[in-house]
C-alpha cells in the first residue's frame, strides 16, 4: 500500500482515539466512545500491517489469537466494582509492551547496522524504555493494592526520595551515555531494569484510596510512551 494511504490511516485512527477519550467523559457517552476507540485501533493495526516489511504474519496471528482469548473472558466477567485495577492491569500491559518494543528495535539495530540506530529513533527508544517500563512496574502494584493482594496501606523505606533519585538518574544516565554514542545492550537492560525498580518504589507508598489518581498518571506514561 502507498506510504501516503497509510499515514492517512494513522491521522484517522489517531482522530478516533482522542474523540473517543473525548466521549468516555460522561457516562451517556461512555460506550460510544469505547467503540469509536477501537476501531480507530482497528485501522490502526490494519495499516501497520500493510507496510511492507512486516512479516511473521502467523505469529501476529497467535499473538492476536492469545490475547482475544484471555482478554475478552477477563473483561466481560470483572465486576464494576473492580473495574479500576482492571484498567490498571491493561494500561500496564501496554507500558509493558512499549518496553518490550523499544528493547527489540535497540537490539536489531545493533545486529543490523553494527551501531546505535540514529539520534531522530533513538531519543523514542529510550524515552519509551524509561517510560513504560516505570508504567508497567507501577501499574502491577496499583493493580496489586486494588485487589489486595499487596497491602493497601503506604510502604515507604526510609530515604527512599534519594532511592528514587538515585534510581532515575542511573536510568537517564545510561540513556545520555547510548544516545552519545556508546554502543552496549547490557547499558540498555540496566535502563529497563532501573525504571522497573522506580516503577515500583513510586507506586509502593502510595495507599489505596488514592490508587485512581495514581492510575490515571500511569495511563498517561503509557501514553506519552
Amino acid at each position: 500500500m502507498d506510504p501516503d494511504v497509510i499515514r492517512i490511516l494513522y491521522i484517522a485512527a489517531f482522530a478516533c482515539f482522542i474523540f473517543g477519550l473525548r466521549l468516555l467523559n460522561h457516562p451517556r457517552t461512555a460506550r460510544r466512545g469505547n467503540v469509536i476507540a477501537a476501531v480507530g485501533m482497528a485501522i490502526a493495526v490494519v495499516a501497520t500491517l500493510t507496510w511492507d516489511f512486516v512479516g511473521d504474519y502467523w505469529l501476529i496471528a497467535v499473538g492476536i489469537a492469545l490475547g482475544t482469548a484471555v482478554g475478552i473472558p477477563a473483561a466481560r466477567s470483572v465486576k464494576m466494582t473492580a473495574m479500576p485495577q482492571m484498567v490498571a492491569l491493561f494500561n500496564g500491559v501496554g507500558g509493558g509492551a512499549v518496553a518490550l518494543i523499544s528493547f527489540v528495535e535497540y537490539r536489531e539495530a545493533l545486529e543490523h547496522t553494527g551501531g546505535n540506530p540514529e539520534l531522530e529513533q533513538l531519543i523514542p527508544i529510550l524515552f519509551a524504555a524509561i517510560v513504560g517500563s516505570i508504567s508497567f512496574w507501577g501499574s502491577n502494584i496499583a493493580f496489586g493494592k486494588l485487589q489486595e493482594v499487596l497491602p493497601g496501606r503506604p510502604i515507604q523505606l526510609p530515604g527512599q526520595q534519594f532511592i528514587n533519585g538515585g534510581l532515575l538518574a542511573v536510568a537517564l544516565g545510561c540513556a545520555i551515555a547510548i544516545a552519545a554514542g556508546t554502543e552496549d545492550q547490557l547499558l540498555f537492560l540496566l535502563i529497563l531494569v532501573c525504571a522497573a525498580v522506580l516503577g515500583n518504589m513510586f507506586v509502593l507508598p502510595i495507599g489505596g484510596a488514592d490508587m485512581p489518581v495514581v492510575i490515571s498518571l500511569l495511563n498517561a506514561f503509557t501514553g506519552l510512551s
